[in-house]
């Protein structure tokens, strides 16, 4: 058989293949319900693409995508944009007859299928597209179950993936943006997507439960304003006011909290009161942070894990030691979980006032342990009660998230580190703000209740007024009805429309998700006039 012979009969063998893949799409199609109403989940907020939900529509979207994979005349990477300019014809051409792509939104669903599968990460494209900004987490237990953490609050999905090798693909695609693999001899992988997003991702054999596994920490596009927070229920007026204070009196804080308590977009909210006289420097394992600052006062450095040798790591000790030689005024770790934690306290010592970190903990004593016992790791030989000194001398408030069981987030207690050891040798703290829980509701998963003042803080008003901060002390008293229109007063002196890094879109978008919000918050509509 000649060349030519050889040729035409792998042509003539190829189209019979794609005839039988669109024969055994328009096959599953008829077997597929003809029109699927479309089903919320029970909060009432996300509605997942049909494909997924129903197992003849996903194996249909699966050999449509297949056989569009199939006929693609170029080997060149195509543009999403194009690519969506090209499926309507296709599927126009070869499945016009296949009675589920005859409705409208269940062909858009099928175009979206197959560009996510093309361009995207699969069935995680669509849970960005369908989540958008209320996305906290995707977590991949296996290629048949994803639960997404959405608004705080943990959902299962019908997203799944078709094969262990399809979430594979996804998982060494997200890897190889960063430069990084996974495989037998690496079975854990640490990287960020090029958004941002943090991703952690496990194989056979350390994954052990029938498969590969991918957490994936979604990275906020669109900044978020402490007036929303507020609005949200997280913190109240008296407590925003005090916070706002304590940021331009230069406090060091600590931020404590659990997965998800919402510790990097308070740490964000809070950065907008920074001077924009101070040069601030923020130090991450993963870049979150996007200090509501002008450019100029902005630098942000971010660790580096070990390569497959186990070299080339940079710690966040390491930057931390390399960021007090740089001439920051205040520093921002996003995370103290290690050596780092004695660097910091060091730094808040020793000229930079207004310093924040967070640490994981349950409540404000716990974080106290908690550093306690990160200094004695990384210094054995450390003596206890130069450790309390130090943090005494170090710290001036603790900020403790709580997220609720409803997925609610709320500022539950801001403790004043006071300057004196109890007995039994515990640092001493007052709480100065609380949230009191309602516990009498028939419903004990709905999170009802209210922020109180619980007392009035001695250390923190004289370093605010060393640093010319004067406060309303009335915010202190719980008989006190604070009125909006004071907080708005402080709030419009710090528009937040300096920000490093900001795009006119935020403004359209925080306005299409809540109309109300300039309405609410009158200074904020000033940000629609400015020139940036």
């Amino acid at each position: 058989m000649g060349l030519r012979e050889a040729i035409a009969k792998k042509k003539r063998v190829a189209e019979r293949g794609t005839e039988t893949k669109s024969a055994q799409v328009k096959a599953t199609a008829l077997r597929s319900p003809a029109s699927v109403k479309s089903s919320k989940k029970d909060d009432g907020t996300l509605q997942f693409p049909q494909l997924y939900r129903y197992p003849a529509l996903f194996n249909m979207a699966h050999n449509i995508y297949e056989d569009f994979v199939s006929r693609l005349k170029t080997n060149e990477n195509i543009s999403e944009e194009k690519l969506r300019e090209t499926i309507p014809d296709f599927l126009a051409d070869h499945y016009h007859d296949v009675t589920p792509l005859q409705n409208a939104a269940m062909k858009n669903e099928m175009i979206d299928f197959i560009v996510d599968h093309l361009k995207g990460y699969g069935p995680v494209s669509s849970i960005f597209r369908v989540a958008g900004d209320g996305l906290n987490d995707v977590i991949i237990n296996t290629k048949e179950y994803i639960d997404i953490i959405y608004d705080g609050k943990t959902i299962a999905t019908p997203y799944r993936f078709k094969s262990e090798s399809d979430l594979r693909r996804v998982i060494d695609k997200m890897l190889a943006e960063n430069n990084r693999k996974i495989d037998d001899a690496h079975p854990i992988a640490s990287s960020k997507l090029r958004d941002g997003s943090r991703i952690e991702a496990q194989i056979p054999p350390v994954a052990a439960n029938d498969g590969s596994c991918l957490t994936l920490r979604k990275f906020r596009n669109i900044p978020l304003f402490l007036e929303q927070i507020i609005d949200g229920g997280q913190m109240d007026m008296k407590m925003a006011y005090f916070l706002l204070k304590a940021i331009q009196g230069k406090l060091n804080i600590i931020v404590s909290g659990g997965t998800s308590s919402g510790k990097t977009t308070f740490l964000n909210t809070m950065t907008r009161f920074v001077d924009e006289g101070d040069q601030l420097l923020t130090i991450e394992d993963t870049k979150e942070i996007m200090p509501q600052m002008p450019c100029h006062s902005v630098r942000a450095y971010e660790a580096r894990p070990a390569n497959e040798e186990g070299k080339g790591e940079i710690t966040l000790e390491m930057l931390l030691r390399s960021a007090l030689r740089s001439s920051p005024r205040r520093i921002i770790v996003g995370e103290c979980r290690g050596g780092e934690i004695v660097v910091m306290l060091n730094a808040m010592n020793t000229g930079h006032p207004g310093s924040m970190t967070t640490v994981h903990a349950d409540d404000t004593k716990e974080a106290i342990v908690r550093i306690e016992n990160m200094y004695l790791e990384a210094r054995p030989t450390a003596n206890s009660d130069f450790i309390r000194a130090q943090i005494v001398s170090a710290v001036d408030l603790i900020v403790q998230l709580v997220r609720f069981p409803d997925g609610t987030r709320k500022v539950i207690k801001i403790s004043e580190v006071e300057k004196r050891i109890e007995d039994g040798g515990v640092v001493s703290l007052l709480d100065i703000f609380q949230f009191k829980r309602d516990l009498t509701l028939y419903d004990d998963k709905k999170t009802r209740g209210k922020h109180i003042a619980m007392a009035t803080p001695s250390r923190a008003i004289a370093k605010m007024e060393m640093y010319g901060v004067d406060i309303d002390k009335r915010i202190f008293d719980d008989t006190f009805v604070m009125e909006k229109e004071m907080l708005i007063d402080e709030f419009a002196k710090f528009l937040p429309d300096v920000m490093c890094g900001w795009q006119e879109r935020f403004i359209h978008d925080m306005f299409s998700n809540d109309p109300d919000l300039f309405e609410r918050w009158p200074h904020l509509s000033a940000l629609l006039h400015k020139e940036r």
